[in-house]
């Protein structure tokens, strides 16, 4: 179907140009125009492929017609078909930005013309869209580089918050123990307790939340591994959770699953991008009646199945058929790329999954997203339960951070050992060059005057037997160069915050 404007006065030249047209094999919707108003509302209020223009009108003029189209920041094929034009007027009309021009009594060549600009125009489109991806996918590397470098320096500060409020509630633990019951009745330092307990409860928020983004700010690497799904979804809902909180209620249904085949950060892009996708589905306002309801499950065929289910709009035959190609999007300019489902799409095809979807309009969506299972299970999993066993002697402890608090907090915990700590690694290697020997080093990864990883390996060269005493203290890996360090090195690495059991046993495993 070709859509077009007809910038015309004469009905007799605008039935010649129709039947030349159709002639020509095309099936023509058109709107006739005779003035520049007429032409900015067609414009408004349509879309169009193409503009055929007379070159003068008692109302109206080619030259005029194009200003309007230029005002609209419009890439349509301009064509000017006139019975008066000449070779000169039309040099000047295509300088001023006509695609083409043809006399009445010359329209044989227009089809071929037609087919010709409609052509470069899509590929004008192609490319202005390709352009368009890459700005915004070097866009989204960079937030996920900040949201990476932010979580990092969040980190620093929160290990101490979190170190010190463990130590306080340890140290009404101890109290209540030895004297409880002059602490039962010192109402004051009760409430003392309950308000660190608080405290401590949000700051453990605000750890989840920085692990979370640190999940999604993984962009350097597309390497496949063992990956949990239901660790992904949890993580998802978090971060979704204030756009789903206004618009419905969550809905969960976690069977057991085996791992996936996948990359972490970018499974949990699609699984977001499919929960923000339910919620915006769904008007604010009315979440008592509406349901987002989550599952994990296995398929027949032994896939592993994520199930993103909705009560909201639901979608037409028309839309659906659309729904996985670039740039299409049902939501307001300024609200969607058109961009999300695409990329998810071919996200979990790298996988060697698939996604599928059921909707039927004003009956809500459901999305399932299909995954294979890791052939390798082994995985990297968080510590369901740690033994501090008792050093089997007093060591010597190098703590090497450049926040000054989490030294202390280190020194307070591992009181057992001799600690010595720096915010400066030159001077840490400076005491190895002089002699002294330490029995585990804890080292931050990221610091400014010299990193861990630079740190790592100038140890590794003055003093080798020192080098797999070092564990890593990391805010998080946010640049390629230390993800691929830690990925090559076998030294263990501590998450910040840490738990100070954790850290404990780390040390007194050492000794």
């Amino acid at each position: 179907m070709l859509r077009a404007i007809i910038v015309e006065d004469s009905d007799d030249d605008t039935e010649l140009l129709r039947r030349e047209l159709v002639r020509g094999g095309f099936e023509l919707v058109f709107e006739r125009v005779q003035t520049a108003p007429d032409l900015e509302a067609a414009i408004r209020h349509g879309e169009w492929d193409i503009i055929f223009s007379d070159w003068t009108m008692p109302q109206f003029s080619a030259p005029r017609a194009l200003e309007v189209v230029k005002q609209q920041e419009l890439d349509i094929p301009f064509i000017i078909v006139s019975g008066t034009i000449g070779e000169d007027v039309a040099v000047e009309a295509l300088r001023s930005g006509a695609n083409d021009f043809f006399p009445k009594n010359r329209l044989t060549l227009l089809v071929p013309a037609v087919e010709r600009e409609l052509r470069e125009a899509a590929l004008r489109r192609e490319r202005a869209q390709m352009q368009e991806q890459l700005v915004i996918s070097d866009r989204m590397a960079s937030i996920g580089i900040l949201a990476a470098g932010i979580a990092h320096e969040i980190n620093n500060p929160l290990t101490a918050v979190i170190g010190n409020l463990d130590l306080a509630i340890r140290a009404f633990a101890e109290l209540k123990t030895s004297d409880g019951r002059r602490l039962g009745e010192i109402s004051a330092l009760r409430a003392v307790e309950d308000e660190v307990r608080h405290a401590h409860e949000g700051a453990q928020r605000i750890r989840n939340v920085v692990r979370d983004v640190k999940l999604f700010a993984r962009s350097g690497s597309e390497e496949h591994a063992a990956v949990d799904v239901r660790r992904v979804v949890d993580s998802s809902l978090r971060m979704a959770g204030n756009e789903i909180r206004h618009r419905a209620q969550l809905r969960t249904d976690f069977a057991p699953v085996p791992l996936v085949e996948a990359n972490e950060s970018r499974l949990g892009q699609v699984v977001l991008n499919l929960i923000m996708n339910a919620a915006q589905s769904i008007p604010e306002g009315r979440a008592t009646d509406n349901a987002i309801s989550i599952a994990t499950m296995v398929a027949e065929d032994g896939r592993v199945v994520v199930e993103v289910r909705d009560s909201g709009a639901g979608m037409s035959p028309e839309v659906k058929k659309s729904l996985f190609m670039p740039f299409f999007t049902t939501k307001p300019v300024g609200v969607g790329t058109g961009l999300g489902l695409s990329i998810c799409l071919r996200i979990i095809s790298s996988m060697g999954g698939s996604i599928t979807v059921d909707s039927e309009l004003g009956r809500g969506s459901t999305f399932r997203v299909y995954l294979v299972p890791a052939r390798d299970v082994t995985k990297s999993a968080d510590v369901a339960e740690v033994v501090v066993r008792s050093p089997s002697r007093r060591g010597a402890v190098l703590v090497i951070d450049d926040e000054p608090a989490v030294g202390l907090l280190v020194e307070m915990v591992l009181s057992d050992h001799e600690v010595t700590t720096t915010t400066n690694a030159l001077d840490a290697l400076e005491w190895v060059t002089q002699g002294r020997r330490f029995d585990v080093i804890l080292c931050d990864l990221m610091m400014p005057s010299l990193t861990g990883m630079e740190f790592y390996a100038e140890l590794t060269r003055i003093a080798p037997e020192l080098g797999p005493r070092v564990v890593f203290l990391t805010g998080g890996a946010f640049t390629p160069r230390a993800e691929q360090f830690l990925a090559e090195v076998d030294n263990l690495r501590i998450d910040k915050p840490f738990d100070l059991d954790v850290l404990t046993a780390a040390v007194n495993d050492r000794m």
